[in-house]
């Protein structure tokens, strides 16, 4: 049972306090560098690519070294390292060192998550797998919510500093959490890898490229939730300038719509939580990214006079739609890749995403600037549920007939 697994409920405890660090300090640096310091708007607009770039320069190669190295020392390792550079944090002089920092911190994140992935495969039974990945994002989504309120709260009312402090403690509980895991969880399997005995970096990089490219439902799932993630970072950083047209009055609103996407990704995990195998891929991520399109061609129909609970119910539902698809596809990861690659293929998708978090802000600036926002939601949030709605509906052909839209409840309730 997945309740008494003790390497598992280590690893759980240890990766949410590892993901509300990961958000607990984010306002903070706001903060920090936009009322305190009054950096310019480029200064800011550095910072999401301070997270993001080093995902795309290092994931494919932090996923080749976790199919190589002891996952566990690996996250142990670099939360140690992620704690002491948030104390670098706060005694950074001027905004270049601190995002010079962040990028740092972020660089060793990447090397952390596809650990995480492949470590949670080696110690959960495969029929568990569905539970682990719902209980991983669970914690995920109210870390989202949780991390920046509260660390917004900390921060405003004492200092960054203090903000930061309680990341940088946050990352050493982690570690030592996961220092109660047994080594051996964490090794190599001794057994050939699925693609190949071990030999050079090239090599391996380009047999996870293969292994993705020929496993039908790894390429399409990996393309759904692309196009899921695509659709929120081309408009998610625009929601200030769609509310200040239809709601220039309420500022607060976006925080209530905000906390609502989180309270519909949390009860679709929980929902998922409920059972123990899943095949339904195309359900899952055809219908996440329908609920995604749906929620952004509904704010962008949206006008003043627009009634407040109909506005949460879409962002809500909206927020289960990125549940299933985040979730679905961290299990889909799992458990359609042999367990001795799932570093690399972690590794290239977190690539992929990082690729997409730099692009599609851009692209929905843009667009934003052609059209307006009311039309760029409505467009782009129409366009991603036609393609969610396809998948849905042509789940077999995309997916395979193999992979049949079945359910498996979880038969105890203990588990």
């Amino acid at each position: 049972m997945l309740r008494k697994n003790r390497s598992f409920a280590k690893m759980f405890a240890a990766y949410g306090l590892s993901a509300f660090g990961d958000y607990f300090d984010f306002m903070a640096v706001m903060i920090l560098l936009g009322f305190i310091w009054k950096a310019d708007a480029m200064t800011i607009a550095l910072l999401p690519l301070c997270f993001a770039v080093p995902g795309i320069a290092f994931s494919q190669l932090a996923g080749i070294l976790t199919d190589r190295w002891n996952k566990r020392n690996l996250m142990i390792a670099t939360d140690l390292l992620r704690s002491g550079l948030t104390v670098l944090l706060i005694f950074a002089p001027n905004a270049g060192v601190l995002l010079g920092l962040i990028a740092i911190r972020s660089t060793a994140r990447v090397f952390h998550f596809p650990a995480q992935q492949s470590m949670t495969r080696a110690v959960v039974a495969p029929d568990q797998l569905l539970q682990a990945t719902s209980l991983n994002g669970a914690v995920f989504q109210l870390s989202k919510i949780l991390g920046p309120l509260l660390g917004a709260s900390a921060a405003s009312a004492f200092s960054p500093s203090v903000s930061m402090a309680v990341n940088a403690v946050c990352y050493v509980v982690s570690a030592f959490l996961l220092l109660l895991v047994p080594a051996v969880d964490g090794r190599v399997p001794a057994a050939a890898s699925a693609t190949g005995k071990k030999g050079s970096l090239r090599g391996e990089w380009r047999d996870g490229w293969r292994l993705l490219w020929h496993s039908r439902i790894l390429r399409i799932s990996l393309l759904f939730s692309l196009i899921g993630l695509a659709g929120i970072q081309m408009i998610d950083a625009q929601f200030s300038v769609l509310f200040r047209e239809i709601a220039p009055e309420q500022p607060d609103l976006m925080g209530w719509l905000v906390t609502a996407i989180g309270a519909g990704g949390l009860a679709s995990v929980t929902w998922l939580r409920r059972y123990q195998e899943l095949t339904a891929y195309g359900r899952l991520l055809g219908g996440g990214v329908a609920l995604i399109g749906l929620m952004f061609a509904a704010a962008g129909a949206f006008r003043q006079d627009s009634p407040l609970w109909l506005m949460l119910l879409v962002f809500f539902i909206g927020g289960i739609g990125t549940g299933f698809t985040s979730s679905g596809m961290n299990y889909i990861l799992q458990k359609e890749t042999p367990p001795d690659a799932v570093g690399r293929v972690s590794g290239i998708f977190d690539s992929l995403n990082s690729v997409i978090f730099v692009i599609a802000p851009l692209s929905g600036g843009a667009l934003i600037g052609l059209m307006g926002a009311s039309r760029t939601f409505l467009l782009v949030g129409l366009a991603v549920g036609v393609i969610g709605v396809a998948g849905f509906v042509l789940r077999r052909q995309m997916w395979g007939k193999s992979n049949k839209d079945t359910l498996k409840p979880e038969i105890s309730s203990n588990a």
